[in-house]
């Protein structure tokens, strides 16, 4: 064998092993493995407890809110019994308590009572147990919260409703009703006028029995002044249930049509108020039958005169207020001579009480003739509407909500299509209430009215129901800005 040979055999036995071992490579990889797979399961570990950490600070600031939010709540008699710290922290450790791996280290509740308001602060700290901390020495993670509760004070709240009561409310209240007064009288009038019976010297001697008005009533047909009156007794009722305070709210009621009539004066009691209210009643007509019976200027200057400068609220003596006015919305006003202590209020009768006010002067021109004009209520600067909304210190001046009942057609009259019809020409929106579209009437209105605080009737929201949503928006509106 020669000496090349015998190198090559001794080279090769040099090189044989180290091949094989890095070609068998199964031990390395599961060391490898092993001292990778620590850190992995450690992330995992940790991301886990962070997500149970998690969803305990969730639940405990849900405590939290619970604890505090209750303590401020109407079912907590916020203002009559002040939430107390042992009380919230109570709350909050018993709901607390039933949450897994929590412990709670430290509970600080601060009560800060007021006579507009009230506030409640709670802060917590605690531990939460880990799971897979523990690997790499955490065994427990503090975590901590805050949560704030607030509460206005019941506001005080005055309402003044103003209810349009002149012959036009005595229209049907649906197109059926219409239908029906129409094909019962021989003129197919759609109003159910309210006469007086009167002597051969033109004094009042009682009720024309055989007027419109109890044609109307003898026969099943609602008038809108019908459901004025029904929908103003459920608002009294709505206002003695939405009260938490004694004397909270207040209501006078009032109706107007040339004239300015007191119903119900101003009163916390609201079973008197709605007591009074049945004497809601259609205006009766003038002798001379000469119309002119729905005068803004001197309903608006005689409720005005009634209210007192609104306050902030906050007490009996220092109420909100806040103007209802309810009409179908066309003027009817008796202008120049005829507007003065010329028309005297009517005589009472036992349900209807007396005219408080005549008309007041004024000097309109009349459109239809010299002593009547046909218009629509304004708002533009110094006009009544203006004039009251100015009234108070923003943003406690007195707000004017108006709910407007739309003046139904009525095409087979001519006075209608000649003096209302081209006020009326469009309908306001059937799918909002708070839209009056193109509709004349509806848009002078809702520019009368405080933002947010015109309503319309629909074919979907009756007169109650709209009371109803504008009583409640006056109430929140004001718990908002308190």
């Amino acid at each position: 064998m020669g000496l090349g040979m015998r190198m090559d055999l001794l080279q090769g036995k040099r090189k044989q092993p180290f091949p094989r071992f890095w070609q068998d490579s199964s031990g390395n990889i599961a060391i490898l493995f092993g001292l990778a797979i620590i850190p992995v399961l450690i992330a995992i570990g940790t991301a886990i407890d962070y997500t149970r950490v998690t969803n305990v600070r969730t639940k405990l600031d849900g405590a939290a809110d619970m604890a505090t939010l209750a303590s401020v709540s109407k079912s907590a008699a916020p203002f009559t019994t002040t939430p107390t710290p042992a009380g919230v922290k109570n709350h909050f450790n018993a709901i607390a308590s039933a949450i897994p791996s929590f412990a709670p280290s430290d509970v600080q509740v601060n009560v800060v009572p007021g006579v507009t308001a009230v506030s409640v602060t709670l802060n917590y700290t605690g531990k939460v147990q880990t799971v897979f901390g523990g690997i790499i020495g955490v065994n427990s993670v503090t975590i901590g919260g805050t949560a704030t509760a607030k509460a206005s004070a019941p506001p005080y709240v005055n309402f003044y409703l103003l209810l349009d009561n002149s012959p036009s409310m005595g229209l049907g209240a649906t197109p059926a009703d219409i239908s029906r007064l129409q094909s019962l009288t021989p003129d197919q009038c759609a109003f159910a006028c309210h006469e007086h019976s009167f002597n051969s010297k033109g004094n009042i001697t009682g009720d024309n029995l055989n007027d419109y008005y109890h044609i109307a009533k003898n026969n099943g047909v609602t008038t809108r002044i019908d459901v004025l009156r029904t929908a103003t007794q459920q608002l009294t009722q709505t206002a003695a249930t939405s009260a938490v305070m004694a004397s909270q709210f207040g209501m006078a009621v009032y109706t107007f049509s040339d004239t300015f009539q007191t119903v119900a004066p101003l009163s916390t009691k609201m079973s008197t108020v709605s007591s009074n209210a049945a004497a809601i009643d259609l205006a009766y007509a003038y002798y001379d039958q000469r119309d002119a019976q729905t005068s803004f200027d001197t309903a608006l200057r005689s409720v005005n005169a009634i209210m007192p400068d609104p306050g902030d609220g906050s007490s009996p003596t220092s109420p909100r207020e806040f103007l209802f006015l309810v009409t179908d919305g066309i003027e009817d006003a008796p202008a120049g001579g005829n507007s003065g202590s010329g028309d005297p209020p009517d005589k009472p009768t036992s349900y209807l009480p007396p005219n408080s006010q005549p008309n007041l002067s004024n000097s309109l021109t009349g459109n239809v003739n010299s002593g009547r004009l046909i218009d629509l209520i304004k708002a533009s600067a110094g006009s009544m509407c203006d004039t009251i909304k100015k009234r108070g210190t923003a943003p406690n001046q007195i707000k004017i909500a108006v709910l407007y009942t739309p003046y139904q057609p009525v095409t087979n009259n001519g006075f209608y299509n000649t003096w209302v019809a081209p006020y009326n020409g469009s309908p306001v929106n059937p799918n909002d209430p708070t839209d009056p579209g193109s509709n004349q009437i509806g848009q002078a209105l809702k520019n009368c009215a405080s933002p947010g605080f015109y309503y319309q009737v629909t074919p979907t929201t009756g007169i109650s129901e709209a009371m109803q949503r504008l009583f409640m928006g006056a109430v929140n509106l004001v718990q908002l800005t308190n």
